[in-house]
C-alpha cells in the first residue's frame, strides 16, 4: 500500500543544549517527503562551567558570567529525498534532508543570588542579600548561587532570526506504518538583533549547531 501522509514527533541533543519537536508531512513519492517542522530547543553557550558557592551550603550551582537563559522556537519547511532505500530483506533506507524557516530567541535575564553592601539610616553599610543579574556584578561582594527559574520571567525579551539546516536521516523501523528514526544534521541560525548568552558574548548573532535525533510516528492515509 502506498500511503500519503507522515507525521512524527522528535527528541533531541544538540551541541548547546536539547530540544523537541514535531513533524507534519507529505508523501509526494516513494522518492521525496515534504515537511512543516517546529521545535524548541534551549541555547546554551560552550564556555558555561557551573560553579557551587563557597558562601553558603545546599545552594543552586550557578554559571558566572550567564546573561540569559535562552530558547529558541522554531517553524520551518523541509523536504527529504531517499537516497537509498532499504533492501527486502529489511536494514536502514537513508535520506538526505533539509529545511529553512523562521527563529523566534526568548531571552529570559539569569539572576544570581549575591550579597551586597547596602546603606542603612544611620549612614552606615550592612551586607545584605539580593537577587541581580550580571550588569551589577562590579558591586557584588560575593555570590550564594542561581536564582529560581521563575525570576524574571516577567522580563523575557524576544529576538527574531532565521534558520536553514542539512543532515541525514536514517530509518530502522520494521514496519511502513510505522515511523523510527536516527537523524544528524547541522543548523546554521542567525539573530540580526543578537542573542547574547554570556558576558563575552554580548553581540552574538550567529550559532552553528550539531543536533542527534530520534524520531518516531505513523504512515497513513487521510482519506
Amino acid at each position: 500500500m502506498v500511503y500519503t501522509r507522515q507525521n512524527s514527533v522528535n527528541i533531541a541533543i544538540h551541541s548547546q543544549g536539547f530540544g523537541a519537536g514535531f513533524k507534519i508531512g507529505k508523501i509526494k513519492s516513494i522518492h521525496k517527503t515534504v515537511n512543516w517542522e517546529a521545535e524548541v530547543a534551549s541555547l546554551h553557550s560552550l564556555k558555561e562551567i557551573k560553579t557551587i558557592s563557597t558562601i553558603e551550603y545546599y545552594t543552586r550551582p550557578y554559571v558566572y558570567g550567564k546573561l540569559n537563559n535562552v530558547y529558541v522556537v522554531r517553524f520551518g519547511y523541509g523536504q527529504e529525498r531517499r537516497i537509498f532505500g532499504k533492501p527486502y530483506w529489511g536494514g536502514i533506507e537513508t535520506w538526505w534532508t533539509y529545511e529553512v524557516g523562521a527563529s523566534l530567541a526568548l531571552m529570559k535575564p539569569y539572576y544570581y543570588y549575591v550579597t551586597v553592601y547596602e546603606p542603612t539610616s544611620e549612614g552606615s553599610y550592612q551586607e545584605v542579600i539580593e537577587e541581580q543579574t550580571f550588569e551589577n556584578h562590579s558591586q557584588w561582594l560575593g555570590i550564594i548561587g542561581r536564582s529560581a527559574f521563575t525570576k524574571g520571567l516577567t522580563e523575557t525579551k524576544l529576538s527574531p532570526g532565521a534558520h536553514a539546516s542539512m543532515g541525514l536521516s536514517f530509518e530502522i523501523g520494521k514496519q511502513r506504518t510505522r515511523l523510527q528514526a536516527i537523524n544528524v544534521k547541522v543548523v546554521a541560525e542567525g539573530f540580526p538583533m543578537g542573542v547574547p548568552l554570556m558576558d563575552g558574548q554580548r553581540n552574538k548573532w550567529f550559532y552553528l549547531t550539531f543536533h542527534l535525533s530520534y524520531n518516531w510516528g505513523s504512515r497513513f492515509n487521510k482519506y
